[in-house]
């Protein structure tokens, strides 16, 4: 069994929380993670919508996952947010990487509207958060820019192939250092609760894989 990673480079010459936590996940696992380590591939996507979907593609053709969980930073977020769909849309209020910034375009051409999650059941994974004293909830918006669009290429790859590919996104609060240099108003959670949240939901996720039969 394989699991898939991911967080996102910078829009600009700032930080980006979801790239400091998943480093921080592939540098010092925690304990939750720590025994399926061997199992679990990590990766930085591009900031730039028209080169992610082939970014992704290749991704997904070395590594061969049975689970992905992608995250994302989500600047005014006070909690974990498990997303429960991504639309097939790309309608960019602020400008990506590479300055692109796509007013209501499909992410792919005649695809589907939308795609649902297929982790275990989002509410199944608030409660686990809630119950190690870590805020969460589920989201159903993802939004339009380069998180919904990872999150759509993922579930796309896992109909075309017809995969029980298990897909999940998650948008994390930003850090404390970037309240202090960027945010002062904006909320913030620790790296560490961060860490913790995203060790267990990938571990909840693994179990449930390895529990349902040999991979």
């Amino acid at each position: 069994m394989r699991v898939l990673i991911t967080g996102f480079e910078p829009n600009d010459d700032g930080l980006n929380a979801s790239e400091l936590v998943v480093v921080s996940l592939r540098d010092n696992p925690p304990q939750e993670l720590s025994q399926y380590i061997d199992r679990i591939d990590f990766k930085i996507m591009p900031g730039n919508t028209n080169i992610l979907g082939q970014v992704v593609d290749e991704t997904l053709k070395a590594v061969a996952p049975d689970i992905c969980i992608g995250i994302g930073q989500a600047r005014g977020y006070n909690s974990i947010a498990l997303e429960r769909l991504a639309k097939n849309l790309r309608y960019f209020v602020t400008l990506d990487k590479a300055g692109n910034a796509p007013k209501g375009e499909p992410i792919i051409s005649n695809a589907p509207a939308a795609y649902w999650n297929s982790l275990l059941e989002p509410d199944s994974l608030v409660k686990l958060l809630e119950s190690h004293n870590i805020p969460a909830k589920v989201s159903n918006d993802c939004g339009t820019h380069l998180c919904n669009q990872l999150f759509y290429h993922f579930l796309h790859w896992r109909e075309i192939h017809h995969l029980d590919l298990k897909v999940g996104f998650v948008h994390i609060p930003v850090l404390p250092e970037q309240v202090i240099k960027y945010w002062p108003e904006s909320p913030f959670m620790p790296i560490e609760m961060t860490r913790k949240a995203i060790s267990l939901i990938a571990s909840r996720q693994i179990q449930s894989v390895l529990q349902a039969g040999p991979l």
